[in-house]
């Protein structure tokens, strides 16, 4: 299996911490950067909610509802897409111009990433 895939058991076990609400999850992991306040997010779209895949949209969405605002939420994503190893990968991307609507999904080491920051263990790269 590549690196980069999840398996529908590991994301099912990372829905085990029992929060009802996507401000509670964001509370309990205090991301501290932005890039984390967007994993954490985006972790949320696809752990809790069980999306395979999803746009930046939502998971800005997510955070402004929150009060939790990023500058900018491309660039966020591509803080975590340049990291070693990668947090999320860029899955599509539907159009030609910089504004082209872009399809991501969190990796495994991403997912880890955000399991460690709700058991109060953040590890900084």
């Amino acid at each position: 299996m590549d690196q980069f895939q999840t398996t529908a058991e590991e994301v099912s076990a990372g829905s085990s911490h029992g929060f009802t609400s996507f401000g509670e999850l964001f509370d309990a992991a205090d991301p501290e950067t932005e890039s984390d306040r967007v994993l954490v997010a985006a972790y949320w779209r696809q752990v809790a909610e069980g999306a395979s895949e999803f746009a930046s949209y939502p998971v800005n969405t997510l955070l402004k509802e929150t009060g939790n605002t990023v500058s900018n939420i491309t660039r966020a994503f591509d803080t975590l897409i340049a990291q070693s190893p990668r947090l999320v990968l860029q899955i599509k991307k539907a159009g030609r111009s910089k504004q082209a609507r872009k399809t991501y999904k969190i990796t495994r080491e991403g997912l880890r990433r955000v399991e460690t920051m709700l058991t109060g263990g953040v590890k900084r790269s």
